[in-house]
């Protein structure tokens, strides 16, 4: 036991000295980051990029201390950058911060799928957070919330948020009494739907539309109102409690007709500000510090199903929270060839840098990573060629002159 813990101490004491802060600025290994720092930045023009991806076509190519130094790199210009251990099957990154604890990424997307949200209070959990989880839990069932004055249901079918009602709302501003004032419906037919609804428990708006009551486009605009303006009641529960309770797909059918995707609305109505306590929390207590303006998600404990956690909707909403909270996120992928993962995170990520150390692989296999990546849908910047002998053909005397001339002509 105590032989493996020097090994590791060991292996993190390699991997941090990758760091460029442990090299002159003016050395060519530094200078190296700092192109690839401008390069990548030219790729993206006047877009400014928020998340990259570094992998490669097989193992052994570099792409653990690039992504590393690449990330200090960009610290080091007044950045705030996030490193993500990505790589579910041979983690490197998560030894920068060996004597730090961290559930790390796996922890954190096994909370979102596994916390307990029966019954609780809205100051711990945000009505976001419920939401989410919900979404990616996959339940079926009512969540119900009260804050003392208002109370409102939330049905939701395999995660997906299909119809919500606000109980307390006073009777005369329902979407029945909303279309009579509007002289959309008679009362005579309100009342025929609303006792075939008692009958059915079919939504009242299947029922005014099968019908033949109200046309779809009738309905749809004073639908869209209801539910917007229930919805805005929902969001700004901040105190108060909840209870979820589950129930079977059947209990749900009715629901399976719809003039507006719910689901939607809601994630259009938070538009990115959602208050999340509880998931804000979980993410940030993973986050490690590593240096000024630079941190470190690992690893955590090895999954056996890297691919679907990392293709998942948990997944998915971890990077999108982690981009507004962060100036950069650089992602460490494993190689593309032995594993799909970097092909599942690809298209969600800004862009994607290869890998490849001279001389190691063939250009066949190179071209079928590239190839993989396309197909993907990635946003490939370039390939990174690494461990480049610049000895050969004479190349080292005319670099180290031309190098050595130019900080001795220019001095910081």
């Amino acid at each position: 036991m105590e032989h493996n813990k020097k090994a590791r101490q060991k292996d993190s004491r390699k991997l941090n000295d990758l760091f460029l802060n442990n090299y002159p600025d003016k050395s060519r290994f530094a200078e190296a980051f700092r192109t690839l720092r401008t390069n990548v930045h030219f790729s993206f023009m006047e877009k400014e990029f928020r998340s990259l991806l570094v992998t490669s076509a097989g193992e052994k190519e570099g792409k653990t201390s690039t992504a590393a130094n690449l990330a200090y790199t960009l610290s080091r210009a007044g950045k705030s950058v996030l490193m993500i251990d990505a790589d579910l099957r041979k983690p490197m990154l998560g030894r920068l911060a060996f004597s730090q604890a961290s559930p790390g990424l796996t922890g954190v997307l096994s909370d979102l799928l596994n916390t307990d949200i029966d019954n609780g209070t809205l100051e711990a959990f945000g009505v976001s957070d419920l939401f989410n989880l919900l979404s990616f839990q996959k339940k079926t069932g009512l969540l119900q919330l009260s804050d003392g004055r208002e109370e409102v249901g939330l049905y939701f079918l395999h995660g997906k948020l299909v119809d919500i009602k606000w109980f307390t709302k006073p009777v005369e501003e329902n979407l029945v009494n909303f279309l009579i004032k509007n002289s959309l419906l008679s009362r005579e037919e309100a009342v025929s739907a609303i006792n075939r609804q008692k009958d059915t428990g079919q939504k009242l708006s299947s029922i005014l539309i099968n019908t033949g009551l109200l046309r779809k486009d009738e309905l749809k605009g004073p639908f869209d109102n209801y539910m917007k303006e229930t919805l805005r009641v929902t969001v700004q529960m901040k105190t108060g409690t909840f209870s979820f309770k589950e129930l079977h797909q059947s209990d749900l059918e009715r629901f399976s007709f719809d003039l507006a995707d719910i689901h939607q609305l809601y994630e259009e109505m938070v538009g990115g500000e959602e208050r999340l306590p509880y998931l804000q929390s979980k993410i940030d207590s993973a986050i490690l510090d590593v240096s000024t303006d630079l941190f470190l998600l690992p690893t955590g404990n090895r999954p056996p199903n890297p691919s679907e956690i990392l293709g998942s909707k948990g997944m998915s909403f971890l990077l999108s929270y982690l981009t507004k909270k962060f100036d950069a996120l650089i992602i460490d992928t494993p190689p593309i060839l032995p594993a799909s993962d970097a092909l599942l995170l690809a298209p969600q990520i800004d862009g994607v840098v290869l890998m490849v150390k001279a001389g190691l692989i063939n250009r066949e296999l190179i071209r079928k990573a590239v190839e993989q990546l396309r197909l993907a849908q990635a946003n490939l910047l370039g390939v990174v060629l690494n461990r480049v002998d610049i000895r050969r053909e004479g190349y080292y005397k005319y670099y180290n002159k031309y190098y050595s001339g130019y900080y001795g002509k220019y001095k910081s």
